[in-house]
């Protein structure tokens, strides 16, 4: 039976903003993030935790009809927060929701039918608002093609090279002190996720602000598999976007290798010769692939031809 994957918008960043800082929230649309994820979690003390969800409302409102992403990270099931965040911050204009400390496939599962149901209430698109797992323990790395599996509301999950160091995830590891070792679970991690149909794959985040370490992180996750990156600071942003998106060198090429295939295929063949190498569908799959990624960064792709390309 072919693979399904779930289909997104891109993102290629996503900048987390304080859900307790309203002008921080109003102003971050103008660094040029993909998407924006407005957080009540850790960086939310839990006496703030109440006027933080009203001002993430008040954020997700104002700012409903940018081209950028909306989303919350919550407070995890089992804090005792989670249904008030819910319950404050589902609105128009919201995109999605990140879940953290995401334990198992029932911790998903039990997401999508609260979110479903305040939809209904609300009178928003029913299934419209994704769910970002995050798998910050072995346990919930161990998981990942089961969560994924547990709502097609999961659009993005994995983490290309494993969890960064002085995290939870390298702590629950035991791996705390290492810097290279967390790959192995990153590229487990890719597996699991691309098996369940995501596309969508999450760099290794990094918490240092230099910008050196930033491009190496990211350039090394997108060789892993990743697609994009969370970001903790502004200047990351640029950075981040260019290393997620395509070359021009590599939009003009899946353009001629398009081209050249559009016209094998008018003569009745499935195959043709581009330059050095034997182009078949398998390449043009790719080749769209990266144009429609280019599309969704903005780069212009000029017109290619119509193709019927089977999914395998």
């Amino acid at each position: 039976m072919p693979q399904t994957f779930r289909d997104a918008k891109w993102y290629r960043s996503m900048l987390y903003v304080p859900g307790n800082k309203l002008d921080w929230m109003l102003k971050a649309p103008k660094y040029g993030a993909d998407a924006l994820v407005f957080d009540l979690e850790d960086s939310v003390a839990v006496p703030e935790k109440a006027a933080a969800r009203e001002a993430v409302a008040i954020a997700i409102n104002e700012l409903r009809t940018g081209a950028f992403g909306r989303f919350v990270r919550l407070n995890g099931w089992r804090t005792g927060f989670l249904l008030d965040d819910l319950s404050a911050i589902v609105i128009d204009g919201l995109d999605g929701v990140t879940l953290p400390k995401t334990e198992d496939p029932e911790d998903i599962a039990a997401l999508d039918l609260v979110l479903g149901e305040l939809e209904r209430s609300r009178g928003l698109p029913v299934g419209r608002i994704e769910i970002i797992p995050g798998a910050e323990t072995a346990a919930a790395m161990y998981r990942i093609y089961n969560i994924c599996m547990a709502s097609q509301r999961v659009k993005r999950a994995g983490v290309a090279c494993g969890p960064a160091p002085g995290g939870d995830g390298a702590r629950s590891l035991g791996i705390n002190d290492a810097t290279e070792e967390g790959i192995y679970f990153g590229a487990y991690s890719v597996l699991q996720a691309r098996a369940a149909g995501i596309v969508h794959v999450e760099a290794s985040m990094t918490v240092q602000l230099d910008l050196e370490s930033v491009r190496r992180i990211n350039e090394r996750s997108k060789r892993m598999g990743a697609t994009w990156a969370s970001v903790i600071h502004p200047s990351h942003i640029p950075l981040v976007n260019e290393i997620y998106s395509p070359s021009q060198s590599e939009v003009d090429e899946a353009c001629e290798i398009v081209s050249a295939f559009a016209e094998a295929v008018s003569r009745g063949e499935a195959a043709v010769r581009y330059k050095s190498m034997l182009v078949d569908y398998a390449n043009i799959r790719a080749a769209m692939g990266m144009l429609k990624r280019a599309q969704a960064a903005g780069i212009n792709v000029s017109d290619i031809p119509t193709l019927d390309v089977p999914a395998y």
